[in-house]
Protein backbone atom coordinates (compact mmCIF):
# COMPACT_ATOMS: atom_id res chain seq x y z
CA UNK A 1 0.00 0.00 0.00
CA UNK A 2 0.96 3.71 -0.74
CA UNK A 3 2.79 5.46 2.52
CA UNK A 4 5.22 7.59 0.85
CA UNK A 5 3.36 10.47 -0.95
CA UNK A 6 4.98 12.92 -2.98
CA UNK A 7 4.13 16.88 -3.18
CA UNK A 8 2.53 18.04 -6.14
CA UNK A 9 4.96 19.55 -8.67
CA UNK A 10 3.43 23.08 -9.41
CA UNK A 11 3.25 24.08 -13.05
CA UNK A 12 6.20 25.60 -14.95
CA UNK A 13 4.38 28.53 -16.19
CA UNK A 14 3.23 29.45 -12.41
CA UNK A 15 -0.44 29.90 -11.67
CA UNK A 16 -0.30 33.12 -14.08
CA UNK A 17 1.08 31.74 -17.06
CA UNK A 18 4.66 34.35 -16.17
CA UNK A 19 6.52 31.32 -14.60
CA UNK A 20 8.22 31.10 -10.94
CA UNK A 21 11.11 33.40 -11.66
CA UNK A 22 10.00 36.48 -9.66
CA UNK A 23 9.73 36.95 -5.62
CA UNK A 24 8.14 34.26 -4.45
CA UNK A 25 7.55 32.24 -1.10
CA UNK A 26 6.99 28.77 -2.78
CA UNK A 27 10.40 29.55 -4.81
CA UNK A 28 12.12 29.10 -1.91
CA UNK A 29 9.99 26.54 0.89
CA UNK A 30 7.67 24.52 -1.50
CA UNK A 31 5.85 21.92 -0.63
CA UNK A 32 7.09 18.60 1.51
CA UNK A 33 6.66 15.56 0.72
CA UNK A 34 4.61 13.73 3.18
CA UNK A 35 4.00 9.95 4.92
CA UNK A 36 0.62 8.21 5.61
CA UNK A 37 1.79 7.11 8.32
CA UNK A 38 2.01 10.19 10.16
CA UNK A 39 -2.29 11.94 9.90
CA UNK A 40 -2.61 15.04 11.43
CA UNK A 41 -6.66 15.31 11.55
CA UNK A 42 -9.37 12.64 11.74
CA UNK A 43 -10.03 12.01 8.11
CA UNK A 44 -5.98 11.63 7.66
CA UNK A 45 -6.53 9.43 10.16
CA UNK A 46 -9.27 7.07 8.59
CA UNK A 47 -7.12 7.18 5.59
CA UNK A 48 -3.98 5.79 7.36
CA UNK A 49 -5.52 2.58 7.95
CA UNK A 50 -5.98 1.56 4.25
CA UNK A 51 -3.30 3.91 2.94
CA UNK A 52 -4.92 2.80 -0.98
CA UNK A 53 -7.22 5.89 -0.14
CA UNK A 54 -4.20 8.33 1.26
CA UNK A 55 -3.71 11.04 -0.86
CA UNK A 56 -1.06 14.31 -0.25
CA UNK A 57 -2.33 16.90 2.17
CA UNK A 58 -3.25 16.29 5.72
CA UNK A 59 -0.32 14.13 6.48
CA UNK A 60 3.30 14.86 8.27
CA UNK A 61 6.16 15.43 6.42
CA UNK A 62 8.49 12.27 5.17
CA UNK A 63 11.08 11.71 7.78
CA UNK A 64 13.17 8.92 5.58
CA UNK A 65 13.41 11.01 1.86
CA UNK A 66 10.65 8.40 0.42
CA UNK A 67 12.80 5.32 1.60
CA UNK A 68 9.96 2.77 3.20
CA UNK A 69 11.83 0.03 3.42
CA UNK A 70 13.92 0.63 6.38
CA UNK A 71 11.33 3.79 7.86
CA UNK A 72 11.13 3.31 11.61
CA UNK A 73 7.67 4.73 11.51
CA UNK A 74 6.67 1.93 8.96
CA UNK A 75 8.92 -0.68 11.33
CA UNK A 76 7.39 0.88 14.76
CA UNK A 77 3.54 0.36 13.13
CA UNK A 78 3.94 -3.28 13.00
CA UNK A 79 5.99 -3.85 16.15
CA UNK A 80 4.80 -1.64 18.79
CA UNK A 81 1.20 -1.49 19.45
CA UNK A 82 -0.40 1.54 20.93
CA UNK A 83 -2.43 0.35 24.54
CA UNK A 84 -5.37 1.91 25.23
CA UNK A 85 -5.31 2.72 28.77
CA UNK A 86 -9.14 2.60 29.73
CA UNK A 87 -11.30 -0.17 30.18
CA UNK A 88 -14.52 0.80 28.40
CA UNK A 89 -16.51 -0.39 25.24
CA UNK A 90 -15.48 3.39 23.40
CA UNK A 91 -13.40 5.82 24.47
CA UNK A 92 -13.33 9.90 23.04
CA UNK A 93 -9.68 11.44 22.03
CA UNK A 94 -9.41 14.95 22.21
CA UNK A 95 -7.25 16.67 20.19
CA UNK A 96 -4.95 19.68 21.46
CA UNK A 97 -3.64 21.99 18.95
CA UNK A 98 0.25 23.49 20.15
CA UNK A 99 1.19 26.69 19.26
CA UNK A 100 5.31 28.19 19.65
CA UNK A 101 5.89 30.17 22.36
CA UNK A 102 8.04 32.79 20.38
CA UNK A 103 5.51 32.60 17.02
CA UNK A 104 3.59 35.82 16.64
CA UNK A 105 2.03 34.33 13.77
CA UNK A 106 1.88 30.98 12.22
CA UNK A 107 -0.27 28.00 12.23
CA UNK A 108 -0.29 25.32 14.92
CA UNK A 109 3.01 23.84 16.03
CA UNK A 110 1.94 20.07 16.49
CA UNK A 111 -0.82 18.23 18.60
CA UNK A 112 -1.33 16.32 21.56
CA UNK A 113 -3.75 13.45 21.89
CA UNK A 114 -5.49 12.48 25.48
CA UNK A 115 -7.74 9.59 25.94
CA UNK A 116 -10.77 10.35 28.08
CA UNK A 117 -13.84 7.96 28.67
CA UNK A 118 -15.93 10.83 27.73
CA UNK A 119 -17.33 14.50 26.97
CA UNK A 120 -17.95 14.23 30.65
CA UNK A 121 -14.34 13.78 31.59
CA UNK A 122 -12.02 17.16 32.00
CA UNK A 123 -9.40 15.57 34.04
CA UNK A 124 -7.83 13.92 31.24
CA UNK A 125 -4.33 16.06 31.42
CA UNK A 126 -3.49 13.69 34.08
CA UNK A 127 -2.86 10.85 31.79
CA UNK A 128 -0.12 10.59 29.00
CA UNK A 129 -0.61 12.25 26.02
CA UNK A 130 -0.70 10.45 22.51
CA UNK A 131 1.10 11.52 19.07
CA UNK A 132 -0.71 11.32 15.78
CA UNK A 133 1.73 8.68 15.27
CA UNK A 134 0.59 6.37 18.52
CA UNK A 135 -2.75 6.80 17.68
CA UNK A 136 -2.11 4.99 14.17
CA UNK A 137 -0.56 2.15 15.70
CA UNK A 138 -3.52 0.87 17.89
CA UNK A 139 -4.81 -2.24 17.14
CA UNK A 140 -8.22 -4.01 17.93
CA UNK A 141 -10.02 -0.60 18.19
CA UNK A 142 -12.26 0.58 15.22
CA UNK A 143 -12.29 4.11 14.53
CA UNK A 144 -15.24 6.09 14.97
CA UNK A 145 -16.44 9.33 14.34
CA UNK A 146 -14.90 12.62 14.56
CA UNK A 147 -16.49 15.11 17.79
CA UNK A 148 -16.93 18.38 18.60
CA UNK A 149 -17.60 20.41 21.31
CA UNK A 150 -16.65 23.48 23.64
CA UNK A 151 -13.55 22.20 24.94
CA UNK A 152 -12.67 21.56 20.66
CA UNK A 153 -12.21 18.49 18.30
CA UNK A 154 -11.68 15.00 18.74
CA UNK A 155 -12.79 11.57 17.33
CA UNK A 156 -13.97 8.35 18.89
CA UNK A 157 -12.47 4.81 19.53
CA UNK A 158 -14.78 1.74 19.81
CA UNK A 159 -13.30 -1.66 21.20
CA UNK A 160 -13.95 -4.67 19.50
CA UNK A 161 -13.10 -8.34 20.04
CA UNK A 162 -9.63 -8.46 18.79
CA UNK A 163 -7.97 -6.48 21.77
CA UNK A 164 -8.48 -7.99 25.56
CA UNK A 165 -9.33 -5.43 28.29
CA UNK A 166 -6.51 -3.88 29.83
CA UNK A 167 -6.00 -5.33 33.92
CA UNK A 168 -7.28 -8.59 32.91
CA UNK A 169 -4.74 -11.43 32.27
CA UNK A 170 -5.89 -14.40 30.35
CA UNK A 171 -3.95 -17.96 30.77
CA UNK A 172 -4.74 -20.91 28.93
CA UNK A 173 -3.85 -24.29 30.53
CA UNK A 174 -4.60 -27.36 28.14
CA UNK A 175 -4.98 -31.49 29.23
CA UNK A 176 -6.30 -34.09 26.61
CA UNK A 177 -9.90 -34.12 27.65
CA UNK A 178 -9.87 -30.20 28.38
CA UNK A 179 -8.71 -26.85 28.39
CA UNK A 180 -9.52 -24.18 30.61
CA UNK A 181 -8.74 -20.70 29.95
CA UNK A 182 -8.60 -18.20 33.60
CA UNK A 183 -9.27 -14.75 33.41
CA UNK A 184 -7.60 -12.47 36.49
CA UNK A 185 -7.60 -9.19 37.78
CA UNK A 186 -5.34 -7.74 40.18
CA UNK A 187 -3.82 -11.19 40.77
CA UNK A 188 -6.97 -12.44 41.61
CA UNK A 189 -9.24 -15.25 39.45
CA UNK A 190 -12.86 -13.83 38.75
CA UNK A 191 -13.95 -15.99 35.70
CA UNK A 192 -12.49 -19.69 34.63
CA UNK A 193 -13.70 -21.24 31.20
CA UNK A 194 -13.58 -24.94 30.93
CA UNK A 195 -13.87 -26.18 27.48
CA UNK A 196 -14.64 -29.98 27.27
CA UNK A 197 -12.25 -31.52 24.21
CA UNK A 198 -11.00 -29.08 21.79
CA UNK A 199 -12.29 -25.23 22.41
CA UNK A 200 -15.00 -24.80 19.84
CA UNK A 201 -13.91 -20.48 19.77
CA UNK A 202 -11.06 -18.62 19.23
CA UNK A 203 -9.42 -15.56 21.16
CA UNK A 204 -12.42 -13.52 20.36
CA UNK A 205 -14.14 -15.19 22.53
CA UNK A 206 -11.66 -14.77 25.79
CA UNK A 207 -11.59 -10.85 24.78
CA UNK A 208 -15.09 -10.61 25.11
CA UNK A 209 -15.57 -12.24 28.55
CA UNK A 210 -12.38 -9.89 29.40
CA UNK A 211 -14.54 -7.16 28.27
CA UNK A 212 -17.26 -8.27 31.16
CA UNK A 213 -15.13 -9.33 33.83
CA UNK A 214 -15.08 -6.29 36.67
CA UNK A 215 -11.99 -4.26 37.71
CA UNK A 216 -9.84 -3.92 40.47
CA UNK A 217 -12.59 -3.25 43.37
CA UNK A 218 -14.52 -6.16 42.47
CA UNK A 219 -11.80 -8.78 41.91
CA UNK A 220 -11.79 -10.86 45.26
CA UNK A 221 -13.48 -14.34 47.08
CA UNK A 222 -16.41 -12.53 48.31
CA UNK A 223 -19.52 -13.82 47.72
CA UNK A 224 -21.27 -12.65 44.14
CA UNK A 225 -24.30 -10.27 44.74
CA UNK A 226 -26.58 -11.63 42.05
CA UNK A 227 -29.01 -13.58 43.44
CA UNK A 228 -31.14 -17.04 41.98
CA UNK A 229 -34.37 -14.70 41.12
CA UNK A 230 -32.49 -12.60 38.67
CA UNK A 231 -31.83 -15.66 36.38
CA UNK A 232 -34.70 -14.80 34.24
CA UNK A 233 -33.11 -11.35 33.64
CA UNK A 234 -29.92 -12.97 31.89
CA UNK A 235 -31.86 -15.81 29.83
CA UNK A 236 -30.55 -15.99 26.52
CA UNK A 237 -31.69 -17.24 23.46
CA UNK A 238 -30.16 -20.62 22.19
CA UNK A 239 -26.95 -20.01 19.09
CA UNK A 240 -28.11 -22.25 16.94
CA UNK A 241 -28.54 -25.63 18.72
CA UNK A 242 -26.96 -24.54 21.79
CA UNK A 243 -28.28 -24.05 24.79
CA UNK A 244 -27.14 -21.80 28.05
CA UNK A 245 -28.74 -22.13 31.35
CA UNK A 246 -27.38 -20.11 34.68
CA UNK A 247 -26.90 -21.53 37.80
CA UNK A 248 -26.96 -19.18 40.37
CA UNK A 249 -24.75 -19.48 43.95
CA UNK A 250 -23.70 -17.73 46.90
CA UNK A 251 -19.87 -18.18 45.60
CA UNK A 252 -20.08 -17.92 41.80
CA UNK A 253 -22.65 -18.20 38.80
CA UNK A 254 -21.71 -20.60 36.63
CA UNK A 255 -23.03 -20.00 32.86
CA UNK A 256 -23.23 -23.69 31.00
CA UNK A 257 -23.48 -23.86 27.17
CA UNK A 258 -25.05 -27.33 25.95
CA UNK A 259 -26.67 -29.64 23.40
CA UNK A 260 -28.53 -32.64 23.65
CA UNK A 261 -25.16 -34.25 23.15
CA UNK A 262 -22.69 -32.39 25.05
CA UNK A 263 -21.66 -29.67 27.05
CA UNK A 264 -19.45 -27.88 24.96
CA UNK A 265 -18.62 -24.87 28.06
CA UNK A 266 -18.55 -23.85 31.39
CA UNK A 267 -17.80 -20.19 32.56
CA UNK A 268 -17.80 -19.72 35.89
CA UNK A 269 -17.60 -16.04 37.89
CA UNK A 270 -16.43 -15.38 41.37
CA UNK A 271 -15.89 -12.16 43.11
CA UNK A 272 -18.50 -9.19 44.46
CA UNK A 273 -17.89 -7.02 40.88
CA UNK A 274 -20.14 -9.53 39.11
CA UNK A 275 -23.77 -8.07 38.48
CA UNK A 276 -26.35 -8.89 36.30
CA UNK A 277 -25.28 -6.45 33.37
CA UNK A 278 -22.02 -8.29 33.55
CA UNK A 279 -22.78 -12.15 33.85
CA UNK A 280 -25.07 -10.80 30.60
CA UNK A 281 -22.88 -9.54 29.19
CA UNK A 282 -19.90 -13.01 29.86
CA UNK A 283 -23.27 -14.72 28.13
CA UNK A 284 -23.55 -12.63 25.12
CA UNK A 285 -20.01 -13.05 24.31
CA UNK A 286 -20.36 -17.01 24.57
CA UNK A 287 -23.30 -16.60 22.91
CA UNK A 288 -22.15 -14.44 19.91
CA UNK A 289 -18.46 -16.30 20.19
CA UNK A 290 -18.99 -19.99 20.75
CA UNK A 291 -18.91 -21.83 17.30
CA UNK A 292 -20.58 -24.96 18.26
CA UNK A 293 -20.17 -27.60 15.43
Amino acid sequence: MPIYLPAPEAPANGPDGKGWNRLSLNAHGGFLNQCALRPRRWGALLDSRDTRRASWGGFGRCINHGGCGDCPLRKARYEQCTVVPVNAPRVLVRIEPLFADDAMFGGVDGFRLWVTTGPADREYRNGQPWTWEDAVRVRGWNLGSAYVDDLGEGFWLERTAFVPAVGCAITTRARSSFTRHAFRVKQCRVALLHCSGGCAHDVELLNAVSHACPGPDGADELRVPVRWAQAQQMALAPNSSIGFRFDVRPMYVEIVASDRDRTWVRLTLTGSGWTVDRVRAAGEALRDHLTGH
